[in-house]
């Protein structure tokens, strides 16, 4: 059985001049098996083994169920960081409008308000209260005035009186 098929058509089915009949179909080449010592018989094909349905589907409801799971801490997780998001939010708004007002940060701490207007009278309050007030002078010197009133002054009386 070791003989090979030739590909070559046989003469009946040659045309002249070297071209196949296109009636006849080209031999097609016999598939290869495997040699058999002797003595020993041919493995036999494996049967088809049929998925386990049941296996595969519990195992796609235990991923189902992990990936729930998974989705409702993303979501809890995910509301922490709007929360957190909206907090410092609300903390810049103080923060910048104590400073529009010229607050030192012990009171730009105590800044308080639902929105940027309660915020902002807030705020104003807090600066007209901490503003420092305006030094009034007690009908004598100042700590704005000049450091000597009298500077000067004797000059003044000599040109006057003897014209130096």
């Amino acid at each position: 059985m070791s003989e090979q098929q030739s590909e070559t058509p046989t003469p009946a089915e040659a045309i002249p001049g070297g071209v196949v009949n296109p009636a006849t179909p080209p031999a097609s080449p016999e598939p290869e098996t495997p040699a058999v010592e002797s003595g020993e018989q041919s493995p036999a094909a494996p049967a088809p083994v049929e998925p386990d349905y049941k296996a595969l589907y519990e195992k796609m409801q235990a991923d189902l169920d992990t990936t729930r799971e998974r989705s409702v801490e993303a979501g809890v997780e995910a509301d922490e960081l709007r929360a957190q998001v909206a907090q410092l939010q609300e903390q810049a708004l103080r923060d910048r409008i104590a400073a529009e007002y010229a607050l030192p940060p012990v009171l730009a701490a105590l800044v308080q308000g639902a929105d940027e207007a309660a915020v902002r009278q807030h705020a104003e309050q807090l600066a007209a209260v901490a503003a420092p007030k305006p030094l009034l002078g007690a009908g004598g010197l100042t700590p704005h005035s000049e450091p000597d009133p009298y500077k000067g002054l004797a000059a003044k009386l000599r040109q006057r009186r003897y014209g130096i």
